[in-house]
């Protein structure tokens, strides 16, 4: 067949979507300005129409330019695949792997992951990053992370989800906090006496839902940044929250006053790992999961 668009075309065509500029977008595949703009006029005319309307300094997509993005960037995504598919069939887990972590996940597990990857698989490259939940799943869909470690439920239909442990929540407490103690019905708890994360934080919601508690006079309206600011609150007696058991074995509770007490059976998140369904990768994430199992097991334990 001739006269087919090349993937560096394709290439150089996302990078302007990206930018929408095609100065920054040339200095983004590090080639010449006007090295890019042949390109993509090359590949309009091998096309047959126009993709990009050029006014000045300004461009602007067409309608079919939109929908050759599209086209375009699982073309991309899938010679990408085949390329990661030969590298892990020859050298499995060996290269840089990229994995994101939400932080009520990274913060107690990060450095001993670090550990486990440098121990199993000393030919990896390592690569943590830090986010919330949406940023992750972003960055997975456009390719800045391999995996991602979540806590779940959370919608993630769009990517392959393996279920890697079972996090149980706790209810903790001040060991003088005696109008909580005694009680499993955490709708019984006092007015305002609930302490909590942000909402952008996703161990909110599995806490509430987990330990369905629905009254919403419970809940106090501060909403903490971080897990220390939350006990912060409850050192003083002001309340209750409640903590995965994540969180408790890697010593957030250590040398304070304070007690927990383990929430019902189906009180608990999921920790899953996810990634592209279009992954050439897959063979690597799956000897990942048969390490991460044991290791998560351990740090999830009662």
């Amino acid at each position: 067949m001739k006269n087919l668009p090349s993937i560096k075309q394709l290439q150089y065509l996302l990078a302007v979507h990206q930018h929408q500029h095609f100065g920054r977008a040339a200095e983004a595949c590090f080639i010449g300005q006007s090295t890019l703009s042949s390109a993509i006029q090359n590949l309009e005319e091998t096309l047959g129409c126009q993709l990009i309307e050029r006014e000045n300094r300004s461009i602007m997509f067409t309608a079919i330019g939109e929908e050759v993005v599209e086209r375009a960037r699982k073309i991309i995504d899938d010679t990408i695949s085949v390329k990661e598919l030969t590298k892990s069939f020859l050298n499995p887990l060996q290269g840089q792997l990229t994995i994101g972590i939400i932080p009520t996940v990274a913060s107690f597990i990060a450095a001993d992951l670090y550990h486990l990857c440098a121990t199993e698989f000393p030919e990896l490259e390592l690569v943590l990053i830090e986010d919330t939940s949406d940023n992750l799943l972003d960055k997975l869909e456009k390719g800045q992370v391999d995996v991602a470690l979540l806590a779940l439920p959370y919608n993630t239909k769009k990517f392959h989800t393996h279920i890697l442990a079972q996090d149980p929540f706790n209810m903790v407490m001040h060991q003088d906090y005696d109008v909580a103690k005694g009680i499993t019905d955490f709708n019984l708890l006092p007015p305002a006496s609930v302490f909590l994360l942000e909402r952008e934080h996703c161990l909110t919601d599995h806490a509430l839902s987990a330990c369905h508690l629905s009254k919403s006079e419970c809940i106090n309206p501060f909403e903490a940044a971080s897990l220390h600011t939350l006990l912060s609150m409850v050192e003083r007696q002001l309340g209750v929250t409640f903590l995965p058991q994540m969180a408790i074995n890697a010593g957030i509770l250590a040398h304070k006053p304070m007690v927990f007490n383990a929430a019902q059976d189906t009180a608990y998140r999921d920790i899953g790992i996810l990634w592209r369904k279009t992954s050439g990768r897959i063979r690597d994430f799956r000897l990942l999961c048969d390490k991460l199992k044991p290791f998560f097991a351990e740090k999830c334990a009662r």
